[in-house]
């Protein structure tokens, strides 16, 4: 498929924008429910892509969003199978859990879809571009040169404003990486609405979206989240013999492992994720209850990308120091987990001990090890203040001689 713009002029009114549908038919249903009751025109509905995917009823999910009259671009899957390929495109680590889930799923994909439903995939434009309150708006799945690219909140700054010059855009609309989040980069805005298919890793069964308006010559967007009937998804994604593991992240929330994501991605699993209300493109992030009657608040593990609003050069350089520590090298991630809760524990730091944590059971770290790294902590944080001893016992000689 050759890279197609779809220009569709200027748009007035409400938008509502979401992502990754993944044959989920139950949550699509809802949200064109929600779209419906907020009065929203079905062409100012945009997808990101990927409408297709992990659950088991793609040709029910296309056939009702081609019904229903919505936008959207092509993701990596639609793209793969307009091309007739063998594989997802996904952009996987070769043989990685997701790479050997692909190979479930995808081929149950392609085999379940109409000839008239590939026909209309191998139609979608790889990006659109609107105007939208005298700005210039424009939809990509992964980047716009790269739809299989991984961006996050913590990565990938340099793709992100080569894409802003690319496109010309004062507001890119993203998908592909499956958490909301929102970037504020030399004044224009990266935002990620989320996908509807799946959880967001948060330990929610909550999927996400995002509306957009024009109010007082701003535009203004929200983050919103819905449940929906995953019970009935989940059966069918077990009665087709779809990976379990993906059928079991929609009751629990937490993906089966997190390959794909950035370090600092990796510590927000399972944490509830509270994106409210946003003026003049600032979206604020607030917990959803009273904080805990403790010093630590686990929320703010999300929080931890912030501390480059402050010093943003200093803040930058460190999360690129950081992601470069924990790639494979002459230490293996495993390895570098276990020595990370090991000095978690040194440290005192909840924050990295609920991380390393998560991580090291994703790395299938036993118990045993992680207890273990931690004595190893606890000896050599106990002989380090017990040598200082001899400093003691030397001045004291010196002293009183």
């Amino acid at each position: 498929m050759d890279k197609k713009i779809k220009h569709i002029g200027a748009k007035t009114g409400k938008i509502l924008l979401f992502g990754g549908v993944y044959s989920n038919l139950q949550a699509l249903q809802k949200l064109i429910s929600i779209a419906e009751a907020a009065g929203i025109a079905p062409d100012n509905c945009i997808c990101t892509g990927d409408i297709t995917g992990y659950c088991a009823q793609p040709e029910e999910t296309v056939s009702l969003f081609r019904q229903w009259g919505a936008l959207s671009i092509a993701g990596n899957v639609e793209i793969q199978l307009a091309n007739d390929s063998e594989d997802c495109g996904c952009d996987f680590k070769a043989g990685g859990r997701c790479d050997d889930f692909s190979k479930m799923w995808f081929p149950y994909t392609k085999g379940r879809l109409s000839k008239n439903s590939l026909e209309w995939i191998s139609n979608l434009p790889e990006n659109i571009s609107f105007d939208y309150g005298g700005k210039k708006i424009t939809v990509v799945h992964g980047n716009y040169k790269n739809v299989s690219e991984y961006i996050f909140k913590s990565n990938a700054d340099v793709s992100k404003k080569q894409c802003f010059e690319a496109t010309g855009s004062d507001l890119v609309i993203a998908g592909h990486c499956g958490l909301p989040f929102h970037q504020s980069i030399n004044n224009k805005i990266w935002l990620n609405p989320g996908v509807i298919g799946m959880p967001a890793n948060d330990g929610t069964t909550r999927v996400w979206y995002v509306l957009m308006d024009i109010a007082e010559g701003e535009i203004k967007y929200t983050y919103r989240s819905f449940e929906y009937d995953y019970l009935t998804t989940q059966q069918l994604m077990y009665k087709n013999h779809l990976p379990e593991a993906y059928a079991d992240t929609l009751s629990s929330g937490i993906w089966d492992n997190m390959e794909i994501l950035p370090e600092i991605e990796k510590m927000g699993q399972g944490i509830p994720i509270a994106l409210d209300h946003s003026l003049e493109n600032n979206i604020k992030t607030k917990t959803q209850k009273q904080m805990a009657d403790s010093y630590y608040d686990p929320k703010d593990l999300r929080k931890f990308s912030k501390i480059t609003e402050w010093s943003e050069e200093l803040g930058t350089k460190f999360f690129d120091y950081y992601g470069k520590v924990f790639e494979e090298g002459a230490l293996s991630a495993r390895e570098k987990s276990l020595i990370a809760l090991a000095v978690s524990h040194v440290v005192k730091c909840p924050y990295c001990i609920d991380a390393y944590t998560k991580d090291g059971l994703q790395k299938g770290i036993t118990k045993e090890e992680m207890m273990e790294a931690v004595h190893v902590g606890a000896a050599i944080e106990s002989g380090a203040t017990l040598v200082h001893g001899v400093q003691m016992m030397n001045k004291y000689n010196k002293l009183s001689m």
